[in-house]
Formats: C-alpha cells, structure tokens, sequence
C-alpha cells in the first residue's frame, strides 16, 4: 500500500502516491474523505481550490515541474555483423518507405523543458495532515523523510500542528518554482541571443512557441493559488487547527512575485517574437530585392537576344560579319548602365 505515516503527539503526517483502489478503500474508511475527491484527482479534472467539510478541509494546488527528456537507452541497438551492402539496402529501404520529416535533433532542447503540471491535495484534520501526490513533487518526499527518520525533525515539521506543516509544505513547493521561473528567464536570454546569432528561424521559433506555453501554463497554475490563500484568512478554518495569517500574506506574496516575473517574461518574449518576424519580413525583403533587380538587369538582354534569336530577315545589322560582338557588347553597357543606377540609388 502507497500511504505512509509519520505520527507526533496524535498528530499524523500522511503521505500518498500512486493512488489505488486498496489506498483509496483506506482513507475513506480512516479519515472519512469522499469518493468525489479521488476520481477528480486521477480524471486530472482540479483546479486550484479550498472545500470545507465537517471533519477536513481539502486544499488543492499546482505546481510545475519539467517534463523528463525520453529515454534513449532502450532504442533497437544497430547490428554490427551485417555486411555494409546490407546496412545500404537498410538505409535506402527507410529512405523510401519512411515519410521526410523535420530532425528530432532540432527540437530536443524545446521538449527537455516543456512544463506539466502537478496536482497535490492537502487534506487538513485537528489532528492530521494527507498529502495527495503524484511523486512528481520529490520536495514533499524530502521533507517527509526527514520527519521520518529524526524526532528532533518531526519536532519541527509537526509540533504547530497542520496549518503550519501546510505552510512549511507550500513554502518549499513555491521554492522550487522559483528555481523554473530563472530557467524560464535564462530561456528567454537564449533566444534573444540566438535571434542575433543567425540560429535557424524553425528553431527559433520553436523555442518561442514552447517558452510561451510554459509562461502560459506557469501562470494559468499559480493565479488561482491566491484566492485559496485569501480564503484561508477566514477564522472559520481555525477550528481545524491554529495558524498566524502571516503564513498566508507571506505564501501570496511569493506567488505575486513569480505571477509578475512571468508577466514581465511575456512581455519581454513577446518584444522578441516581433523582434524575429522584423527580422525574417526584412531577410525576405533583401532577397526579394536582389532578385528583382537581377530580374531587371536580365530583361532588356533577355529581349535583345530573343529579338535576334528570330530566324528572319530585314534584322538590322544581321548581315554584318561581327554583329556578334556588337550585340554582347550592348548587352555589357546595359547591364553595366543599370548596375551603376542602382548603386546610385542606394538600392543594394
């Protein structure tokens, strides 16, 4: 069974991951928790909130942890006995048959850190504390552990009761969010100096699209934590335990510190995806330019030959012996002539 209890002066820390059948049947029976509760948390269907009922209150909150990058180690291993005209006959088998598609290579780094979120139920007694969790957050097992293996922790973590566990939880969650917000910041910094290092603009612009998910998903996580913390002011909670509301002011204010720096990520990222969209309209432009005047520059020539080109009669000059030369060094002066009008006009 996935439960495990630390116990303190009849107050109990419970922790639980990979939730089943035989956990559930124990914790409706133990703590009397609704079957509603458990079949939100595994449909993935919460929202950040705060539910009070007669014995509990549940408090649920996310968190964003980065999505592990896949596992290559278990990848069909090539054969290094075959002769090398089978290894061409492989090769050029999955060339024909297998569609092009864009390198995987390319978009690594852009799916290495890609945000999921988390989902982590507080279920809060007068003398217990659930914790529901998808062993995605190891912050919550570290703590555990520690109250596990030392009194002088268990004294610590336990000793003021649940809402202060809670808090001492929530505070080391929203740590480590911090520690994402500055690899999303550091993110941004890369791509404003890829944008200025010629990186290919496919790349680019999936680390804009995937860096502007994260900022969206980070802030559609924390922005409803802030009226779970308003509401916890209410005194009505105390009757499940004592608590300084300073724990909830200071629980909101980190959560508006990192709500503003992922506004002002967006705003910066935003600058940037205008930045690269100037760029590229601008690199297209001078390529169309260059194209045009070679456009222009061949199309006098392009008549000349063709009007030479007729097998008629009546051409001037057809009859000389050195219209040859005459004709290509026309052809030389035009193009020269509209060379140099161009460079007057500063159009190159």
């Amino acid at each position: 069974m996935n439960i495990n209890t630390v116990t303190f002066n009849k107050f109990s820390f419970v922790e639980v991951h990979e939730l089943g059948v035989t956990e559930i049947k124990y914790l409706r029976k133990t703590y009397g928790f609704s079957q509603l509760h458990f079949e939100d948390y595994q449909n993935r269907q919460q929202v950040p909130k705060i539910e009070s009922f007669k014995d509990y209150i549940l408090i649920v909150l996310d968190f964003p942890f980065v999505e592990a990058p896949e596992n290559t180690d278990n990848k069909k291993p090539v054969n290094s006995n075959g002769s090398a005209s089978e290894a061409v006959a492989t090769a050029i088998t999955d060339i024909i048959s297998k569609p092009l598609v864009i390198p995987k290579l390319l978009f690594a780094h852009a799916k290495e850190k890609r945000l999921i979120t988390g989902h982590v139920n507080f279920f809060i007694g007068k003398d217990f504390l659930v914790i529901l969790h998808d062993e995605k957050e190891p912050q919550i097992d570290k703590i555990f552990e520690s109250c596990r293996s030392s009194l002088k922790n268990r004294e610590k973590y336990l000793v003021n009761g649940p809402f202060y566990l809670f808090y001492l939880l929530v505070d080391t969650l929203v740590d480590s969010t911090f520690n994402i917000m500055r690899e999303i910041t550091t993110s941004i910094d890369e791509i404003d100096l890829h944008l200025l290092q010629n990186y290919p603009p496919l790349r680019i612009v999936e680390e804009i699209s995937a860096t502007r998910r994260n900022l969206v998903l980070f802030k559609s996580m924390l922005s409803p934590a802030l009226n779970v913390f308003s509401e916890l002011h209410n005194p009505k909670y105390r009757e499940f335990g004592n608590f300084d509301t300073t724990y909830w002011s200071s629980l909101s204010d980190h959560f508006r510190k990192i709500l503003y720096r992922i506004e002002g990520g967006s705003q910066l990222l935003d600058g940037i995806a205008r930045s690269h969209e100037s760029l590229l309209t601008a690199k297209t432009n001078e390529i169309v330019k260059v194209l045009t005047m070679f456009t222009a520059i061949m199309l006098p020539l392009t008549l000349l030959t063709g009007v030479y080109g007729m097998n008629v009669a009546g051409l001037p000059g057809a009859e000389i012996s050195g219209i040859l030369i005459v004709l290509s060094l026309i052809m030389v002066i035009i193009a020269a002539s509209m060379f140099l009008f161009f460079r007057i006009r500063r159009w190159f």
